[in-house]
């Protein structure tokens, strides 16, 4: 079972930054250093930090962050994991 929030910063991220990474986190959210690890990708590239909207699936919580090139969603990919998800027109429903 699935929760939903339908508004918000994190889907308006995700319609203007089309390439949404999601990432499957601990129930108790992302530790401090994988945090501050992805807060220093974002800045070694000079982007922004956009978040997208927080997902529950199957009883696993998955973060989401938005890019507006699939090159940098890839190299986020490679060095956190995750997934390139739809847009957020998707079928998948947030917190």
């Amino acid at each position: 079972m699935s929760q939903f929030d339908r508004g918000g910063k994190g889907l308006t991220n995700e319609k203007r930054h089309p390439y949404i990474v999601e990432l499957a986190v601990t129930a108790d959210g992302l530790d401090v250093g994988l945090s501050r690890r992805i807060i220093n990708f974002h800045k070694s590239l000079r982007i922004e930090l956009r978040f997208g909207r927080r997902i529950l699936r199957d009883e696993q919580n998955y973060y989401r962050w938005c890019f507006s090139d699939l090159a940098t969603a890839r190299a986020f990919i490679k060095q956190f994991g995750g997934q390139v998800c739809d847009a957020p027109e998707d079928t998948h429903e947030a917190l």
